[in-house]
């Protein structure tokens, strides 16, 4: 793989409601640059993008030596806009299938491989040095024409080429069969994924995981409708469990609460990588694991994503991790059946009031239990989970 393009700008910004300011983009520019995201889509060129020319500029100005890209239409006026703007890369899309030509456009086949041919064109002579070519709603198109615009692309002088999923229905088995049908020629392969059916992330991990060269994201995940595939995902698998050298996952929980308080979205506790909660264990049987080695029931360290490990003692706590629990508070271990009676009552306990135990109570309800025995036992008498 190449790398991955952040579009957090342009096509998270179409979720309904959010609206970045001038300001909001510069930090959230900021903290993708800090993530490492290799290249960053500033936003859609349009006669109404007001603030698009100068963010180019601070861009340019602030980070030289990153690339940064603009999506366009192959409209003529829009590439001249985009011209003036001096985008390192120009993302020029075009629909591929026929839904999208005849009923959206009102156009055919023939129209588009004209309209794509010229549009790239128009932009090379324009004095732009790359132009990436996007075919829309490719997963409904018919793969003999995705190539015919992919032969179009290539031979009018695109370096790259991506391939979107633009209304999410596709699964791994289809984005593999999508590229390996693809005739990309000389150029680069791309893909953009949406999330409607859950599958963004493991269908853009599939992608780079089958020779894709390049991967769409968004923080959060942000997007229409289900939104497209998480930044936060898709980085840290790629640092964590491909050893892809670059991505800074310690800085995604930064990006990730910024654009959250942008964009007015909230981030469940659990949400995969960011969730505040996601380290958080209470299961009698996986606390006495995590205990032992937390290799057992952690996929990676929580540091990594700048977490860290929480382990509750409730009603589903068992008599290891009870017992574990009452080493670290410094209290002496009872003997077995005092240790099972001590259990039962946390349990109750934390049952009846609907929650995890506070330390403290842990500390009363064992001290205080009548069944309580000072005399310790050794670890090997600790009774297996109830």
């Amino acid at each position: 793989m190449k790398g991955i393009i952040d579009t957090t700008l342009r096509e998270g910004e179409q979720t309904t409601g959010v609206s970045f300011t001038f300001a909001d983009k510069k930090r959230v520019i900021e903290r993708l640059i800090l993530c490492g995201v290799d290249e960053i889509e500033l936003g859609f060129v349009n006669p109404h993008a007001n603030d698009l020319s100068a963010l180019c500029s601070f861009f340019r100005n602030v980070y030289p030596h990153r690339p940064f890209s603009l999506w366009c239409r192959c409209l003529v006026p829009d590439i001249r806009l985009a011209a003036a703007l001096q985008p390192d890369i120009l993302a020029l899309s075009i629909p591929a299938s026929d839904l999208h030509l005849t009923v959206k456009l009102g156009k055919d086949r023939t129209w588009a491989v004209k309209q794509l041919r010229q549009a790239v064109k128009t932009a090379l002579k324009a004095g732009i040095q790359k132009i990436s070519v996007g075919l829309e709603d490719a997963s409904r198109a018919d793969p003999a024409f995705i190539n015919t615009l992919a032969h179009t692309a290539e031979t009018a002088g695109a370096f790259r080429l991506r391939l979107a999923d633009t209304v999410g229905i596709a699964s791994p088995a289809d984005i593999i069969r999508m590229l390996d049908n693809c005739q990309f020629g000389r150029m680069e392969s791309g893909i953009h994924c949406h999330n409607d059916f859950g599958m963004a992330t493991a269908n853009t991990i599939t992608a780079l995981e089958h020779g894709a060269d390049w991967a769409d994201v968004t923080s959060l995940g942000l997007g229409e409708r289900a939104g497209n595939s998480r930044l936060e995902e898709v980085l840290a698998y790629l640092a964590i469990r491909k050893n892809k050298a670059g991505y800074k996952t310690d800085q995604i929980p930064r990006l990730s609460r910024l654009t959250a308080q942008l964009s007015k979205q909230n981030i469940p506790p659990n949400r995969p990588i960011i969730g505040n909660e996601l380290f958080a264990c209470e299961t009698g049987l996986h606390l006495h694991g995590l205990e032992s080695d937390p290799a057992t029931y952690e996929p990676f360290d929580p540091a990594l994503v700048g977490n860290s490990r929480k382990m509750f003692v409730g009603q589903k706590a068992g008599c290891s991790s009870i017992a574990a629990s009452l080493k670290r508070l410094g209290i002496p271990i009872p003997d077995t059946s005092g240790l099972i009676r001590v259990t039962q009552d946390i349990r109750s306990l934390a049952k009846n009031l609907g929650r995890p135990l506070k330390d403290k109570e842990i500390i009363r309800i064992t001290i205080s239990s009548t069944r309580y025995r000072q005399t310790p036992s050794p670890a090997s008498a600790i009774p297996q989970e109830l």
